[in-house]
């Protein structure tokens, strides 16, 4: 994404506090706008200019069973301060959709399938 001209940044628990907390300082005043973390950051971090999390892989525990607690507090950084705000997760295996299902009955909310290959309906994302 960098090579593509985004400001990018990178926070992972490999970071030292003082090396995260200036990664979130730079986020927060807007010197990069995409923010690639791990779990790290799936809680206690409050930054109003979040509206997409965007799900690479759906967390799942050691057993490889879906994490629900984590992932309720992935899409909470998003859609905070009265805002609206968008999760996406990216399925790309029948074992990372059933993840999802379970997710979805643990919460008794249903995930809207979107089909990537359809740029109108993509396009209608957020409105």
């Amino acid at each position: 994404m960098a090579q593509e001209g985004h400001a990018v940044a990178l926070l992972t628990g490999d970071l030292t506090v003082e090396q995260r907390l200036a990664v979130l300082d730079r986020f927060r005043s807007g010197q990069e706008k995409v923010l690639i973390t791990t779990n790290v950051l799936s809680r206690g971090i409050d930054v109003e200019q979040v509206t997409i999390v965007v799900n690479f892989d759906l967390p799942v525990d050691a057993n490889g069973k879906a994490d629900c607690e984590t992932y309720l507090h992935r899409i909470g950084r998003t859609g905070r301060f009265g805002k609206r705000g968008i999760a996406i997760n990216l399925i790309d295996s029948p074992e990372s959709m059933a993840v999802c299902e379970t997710i979805e009955k643990h919460f008794n909310k249903k995930i809207k399938y979107l089909n990537a290959e359809d740029s109108d309906e993509i396009e209608k994302i957020g409105s």
